[in-house]
Order: C-alpha cells, then sequence, then structure tokens
C-alpha cells in the first residue's frame, strides 16, 4: 500500500469517528487517538509506515507551538511570566515529592518511583495547547498563564532528560551536560530573536505585498529555527515555539498565524491519530489498578497544587497592593 492510500484512509476514518465524536459532544482529540488505536496493529493493522506518520507527527507539534510563540508578544510574557514561572517550578516540586511516595507506597522501587514521579508532574503540552486553541481561548488570562506553565515545565522536562541520558557518566557529565544544555537554549534564542529583531522591519514590507511569500518565510523560519534546535541537541518543541516568539514581534504576526492554522491541524490529527496507534493495551492487565490511582492523583491532586500555589501568591499580591494603598493614605 503506498503512503497515499494508507494516510487517505486514515483521514477518512478520522473523519467517521470525528462525526461520532462530535455527535456525542466530545473533544475531536479523542477521536483522533481512537482513530490511531483502530487502524494501529491491534486492530485494523493499516499503519505500514510508521516512521512517515512520526515524521508528520512531529511537524504538526512544530506548527502547533510556532503558531503560539507567534502570539506569545513580549507584553504577555511580562504579564504571565512571573505568576507561570512561580506556579510552573512550584508545582514540579510538590507533584514530584507526592508521586514519588506514592509511587513507593503502591510498592515501586526507588529508581522506578522518581521515574513514575517525574511522569506525573508534566503535562501533555500538545494536548493541551490544542484544547486552549479549539476553545479560542490562547488569548484569555487562564489560557496565558496556561501557555507559560507549559513552557516552564518544557524546559524543566528538556533538562531532566539530559540529566537521565548522562547518569551512566558520572555526576560531573550530569551538570555539565545540564548546564550546556542550558547555555546553548539561553544563546541560541537571543541569538534567533535578535536575528528576528534585525531581519524583520526590512522583510516585512517586502513579504507584506505577497501573502504566498509571507507563507512561504513563515514556514521556512519556524521549521529552520526547530530543526536546528534539534540538530544542536536541545528540543524541537522549545525550538518552534521560539521561532515564533521571535517573530510576535512583527507587525504581520496575525496573517502569519491565519496562514498556518490549515497546515497545523492537518499533522496535528495525524500526530493524535499517531500517539493513539502505539498505545498498548495488551500489556495493560498487571498495572491497572496503580495507573488509575496514580491517574487520579494526576486528575484531582495537580489542580489542587496549582490552586493552592496561585491562591496564596494571589494573596500575597493582595497584601503588596493593600501595603501600598495604606502608605499613600499616609503620605497624603
Amino acid at each position: 500500500m503506498s503512503l497515499f492510500v494508507e494516510i487517505s484512509i486514515i483521514i477518512g476514518i478520522a473523519t467517521l469517528v470525528s462525526i461520532a465524536m462530535r455527535l456525542l459532544r466530545q473533544p475531536l482529540i479523542i477521536g483522533h487517538i481512537i482513530t490511531g488505536l483502530l487502524v494501529g496493529p491491534y486492530f485494523l493493522g493499516l499503519i505500514h509506515s510508521p516512521d512517515a506518520l512520526q515524521a508528520f507527527a512531529e511537524f504538526g507539534i512544530a506548527f502547533l507551538l510556532f503558531i503560539v510563540g507567534l502570539n506569545l508578544s513580549p507584553h504577555v510574557i511580562k504579564e504571565v511570566g512571573r505568576v507561570s514561572l512561580i506556579t510552573g517550578l512550584g508545582q514540579i516540586v510538590f507533584t514530584s515529592v507526592i508521586g514519588y511516595i506514592l509511587a513507593r507506597v503502591l510498592g515501586f522501587g526507588m529508581l522506578p518511583s522518581w521515574y513514575i514521579a517525574i511522569a506525573l508532574t508534566f503535562s501533555s503540552t500538545i494536548i493541551i495547547l490544542k484544547l486552549l486553541s479549539d476553545k479560542h481561548d490562547l488569548e484569555t488570562l487562564y489560557g496565558k498563564i496556561s501557555i507559560g506553565f507549559l513552557i516552564v515545565q518544557d524546559v524543566v522536562a528538556t533538562l531532566i532528560l539530559i540529566i537521565a541520558s548522562s547518569v551512566g557518566a558520572g555526576g560531573d557529565a550530569v551538570v555539565s551536560g545540564a548546564l550546556a544544555a542550558l547555555l546553548k537554549t539561553v544563546v541560541l534564542t537571543g541569538a534567533v530573536i535578535y536575528l528576528a529583531h534585525i531581519l524583520l522591519p526590512r522583510l516585512s514590507k517586502f513579504m507584506a505585498h505577497s501573502q504566498e511569500l509571507l507563507f512561504i518565510f513563515s514556514l521556512g523560519w519556524g521549521l529552520g529555527i526547530a530543526s536546528l534546535f534539534f540538530m544542536l541537541n536541545l528540543s524541537l518543541e522549545v525550538g518552534a515555539l521560539v521561532a515564533g516568539v521571535a517573530l510576535a514581534f512583527s507587525s504581520y504576526h496575525h496573517e502569519m498565524s491565519a496562514r498556518m492554522r490549515p497546515l497545523r491541524d492537518f499533522f496535528i490529527i495525524l500526530f493524535f491519530v499517531a500517539l493513539g496507534s502505539q498505545m498498548s493495551i495488551a500489556s495493560l492487565g498487571g498495572v491497572v489498578g496503580p495507573a488509575v490511582i496514580l491517574s487520579l492523583f494526576v486528575l484531582i491532586g495537580n489542580p489542587l497544587i496549582v490552586m493552592v500555589i496561585m491562591g496564596v501568591m494571589g494573596r500575597m499580591a493582595n497584601r503588596r497592593i493593600g501595603a501600598s494603598a495604606q502608605r499613600t493614605s499616609t503620605l497624603q
């Protein structure tokens, strides 16, 4: 079966399943994952080119995060940056510690418990961003905070993956690897934003005369920067996000975002189909109990942790505002 026919059949099945999800008033993401289960090896076995499907999925991730970055202007970062940073780091610490204790209680060893705790800590950036996008909530306050929160998680997750891959090489290698990755990310991010700041004023007017040229420039810039990060052993997702943030300074970032959305939607569908096709049902029997308990912790405990942290921050902010108002009235 050719790749063209394979993708066509997958899209056809995804269409039917999506119609069923819409009739049931369920998110289409669930339908795409179910489509992946249906076309995967455990049911119809229609996927004969998993590498090609995985490549399409990576395009979907890059396009999604690139468009998110296009809407992250410096004003938005300043508005929610502090809240997102403190909440994100606080949630990571509390969730990982509680998750580790819970995994130990369920009978897992020390190292597996740490891996489980780390896995419980991080949200699925792609799923949350897709849900926010579908509900048109990316521009709301809670949407902006959620995006910042997810960015913090992705940066920490990247550092943890580097540390995990360096564990066998000893402590010095772990620290140096994490620091090198962080330094490369900071330097490359600064260089990309600086380059965009120099190029955009000169290119914007020229590209604005052709919507097709604006589209191909956006495509080349986003994929190029994401690939550069990937080739330097950094996160492809962070690279795509940085590429979008760098273009957020442009007066044409809304046009770029609008042009990229159809591509994003197509490739994101294939991302969730690929995700569903990789889900293994046969090996779930022995871990259903612990999985249910840990899932309940994620669904109930994580939101409570975030609510507590943000509640404390809100009270502290109110106290500062009250103290400032009191000083002003005293001076008057």
